[in-house]
């Protein structure tokens, strides 16, 4: 999961940010890039110690940058918890309050041939896709709010999960995300 840009529903932002995937086919294979990226600080936030770069938990052709990324979102998949996802494109930012899912599929898009990791919901009135192989660090806030964000190589933002429950239970569960993978995943 390097690349991961959310898009919602088509191309909203710019043609840049990717193509509407309408098929729920799981495919197990794409493209590593191979980046690394430097360490920026992130404005507003007091530290980001502990930089814990994961490594695949699988041997795919995938790279284990996008394993990694998909193995973290997986985790807020299977959370059921509620977030607010804020996307951030190229002159629009997107806002909404959803579950990741319930369902969750890898696919490859079918216009621009880049990784996906799609969350959407039963009816698929709502889709959240993820551009897994763009997403280059991730970086966890635990302070006033849960929040998890999804950063390009160069640090520019592509989407943040932000946690809405406050109950001791979900704020432990996303500490216990903190705790596992450190302040910052660098890919």
């Amino acid at each position: 999961m390097k690349t991961a840009l959310f898009t919602f529903i088509g191309a909203i932002f710019s043609p840049s940010v990717g193509a509407f995937h309408t098929g729920f086919k799981s495919i197990n294979s794409g493209v590593a890039s191979g980046l690394s990226i430097p360490r920026t600080p992130l404005v507003g936030v007091k530290s980001l110690h502990n930089p814990t770069p994961l490594s695949s938990s699988s041997s795919d052709d995938n790279g284990e940058n996008s394993s990694t990324v998909e193995s973290i979102l997986d985790e807020f998949h299977q959370s059921n918890l509620t977030f607010r996802i804020v996307v951030i494109g190229n002159g629009a930012i997107l806002e909404t309050t959803s579950k990741l899912g319930p369902t969750s599929k890898s696919s490859i898009s079918p216009k621009s041939g880049e990784r996906l990791l799609t969350f959407a919901s039963e009816d698929k009135s709502f889709e959240f896709h993820v551009k897994v192989d763009q997403v280059c660090k991730i970086a966890f806030v635990a302070a006033k709010r849960r929040v998890a964000r999804f950063l390009t190589e160069n640090g520019t933002p592509i989407c943040s999960l932000i946690l809405v429950d406050s109950s001791d239970e979900a704020e432990g569960w996303f500490d216990a995300l903190v705790e596992k993978h450190g302040n910052e995943v660098l890919m």
